[in-house]
């Protein structure tokens, strides 16, 4: 039987991976953990974390004798969620859970390239087959059967080379990441400061522009009822964490027999739900960015706005989640367990604040698509880099 070697492997390494046992590498750690150190969770995303920095609620710790110890460099897995990705590796002399397994690698093995080797869709299957339950959230995979899961290990020289060229993928990603949520933290900021008039643009030769004025939507907004004829039928669109998102009609099911009682919408017009759900405000009004007539659900709200400055600054102004919810929150009815519910009427009588000159609305609307297509820029990079980790994931393992 030929030796197993990885579809892409350095010209420097030659020689055949050994086939091996996760035993092989790794013993399982049964030190006991002692007052002072500091207590880390496994989470299926971020690897090792400190359980004081996770946002939910942690139960009562176990007392220190009871948890684990973790040195660095050793790897840790949650029992119930290995198969999912649930491991990682240990930064600094740790407790952990006794639910937890810790793996402390043997000589010859370098644990980040295992932490990565976890991540491969193969391993990940692996993990899963040796695990034991009756159902998947049931599974536990303990130590003695994790030791029987087959491996081929290249030398020490060579997993340190593959861990090195992935970590350098993850450090792109983590500096991308950064850039967007910085990014969008800025844009947050910048949001706050201007609809609030902290913040002022000017004219081009530096005059200013006239004070804003509150208005009622209904001054705004014209509510828009063409019903559709069931020609656009092809297309329908949700109103979707703010976001008007298309949804193809073919191939889903609606509740209704018929489409024909839909509200007709057209590019430039302001949609919104009448029954918000999930966090508040999550999902309530977006100018659509449709380029072709669509239909909607009766349950939303279609309306024409008086301008098309109007409908430019209100996307934007309802783009922004703190905007959507002080303009909102007073108008929701709230009805029988708790449901929420907001009428057209309503919805028209609420107020905001706008830009008088056309010329300013220009310039909140040129900021704010100009840092969207920075933000977009990044994620598309990010999603591009996360590809290609997980093209390497797969090329650089057996």
């Amino acid at each position: 039987m030929k030796s197993p070697v990885p579809e892409l492997r350095f010209p420097e390494f030659k020689g055949p991976w050994k086939p091996a046992r996760a035993g092989d590498a790794f013993r399982n750690s049964k030190a006991k953990g002692e007052a002072g150190l500091p207590v880390y969770s496994v989470t299926q995303n971020r690897g090792m974390v400190r359980r004081d920095s996770l946002d939910r609620h942690m139960g009562a710790d176990a007392a220190d004798g009871s948890n684990l110890r973790a040195q660095p460099g050793d790897l840790v897995y949650n029992m119930m969620r290995m198969w999912q990705g649930a491991v990682g590796m240990a930064s600094e002399e740790c407790m952990v859970s006794p639910a937890y397994v810790v793996l402390s690698p043997r000589k010859g093995v370098s644990s980040k390239f295992f932490d990565y080797w976890f991540q491969n869709r193969h391993m990940l299957h692996q993990l899963w087959a040796y695990s034991h339950g009756l159902t998947n959230d049931r599974l536990r995979l303990y130590y003695q059967d994790f030791a029987k899961i087959p491996l081929a290990l290249p030398d020490q020289p060579e997993q340190e080379k593959i861990a090195a060229v992935l970590d350098a993928t993850s450090r792109k990603i983590t500096l991308l990441t950064s850039k967007k949520t910085a990014l969008e933290d800025y844009k947050r900021g910048l949001m706050q400061r201007l609809f609030s008039r902290e913040l002022r643009f000017t004219r081009d030769d530096g005059s200013p522009f006239p004070a804003w004025e509150e208005r009622k939507l209904s001054s705004l907004l014209k509510e828009h009822k063409q019903k559709s004829d069931g020609t656009e039928a092809v297309h329908s669109v949700s109103v979707v964490h703010g976001l008007i998102d298309q949804v193809a009609h073919l191939g889903r099911s609606y509740a209704a027999e018929t489409t024909l009682h839909y509200n007709r919408v057209n590019p430039g017009d302001i949609v919104y739900t009448k029954s918000p759900t999930g966090k508040f405000p999550f999902g309530i009004i977006k100018q659509s960015q449709i380029a072709y007539s669509a239909i909607v659900s009766p349950l939303y709200g279609v309306f024409r706005p008086t301008t098309h400055q109007i409908g430019m600054f209100l996307d934007v102004y309802f783009s922004s989640e703190s905007n959507t919810e002080r303009f909102l929150r007073p108008l929701v009815n709230k009805g029988a367990k708790n449901t929420m519910n907001i009428n057209n009427s309503t919805f028209l009588s609420g107020k905001v604040w706008v830009p008088v000159d056309p010329d300013e609305i220009q310039k909140i609307r040129d900021l704010f698509s100009s840092l969207d297509k920075k933000i977009l820029c990044l994620s598309t990079e990010i999603s591009d880099m996360e590809a290609y980790k997980k093209g390497l994931l797969q090329k650089l393992f057996v």
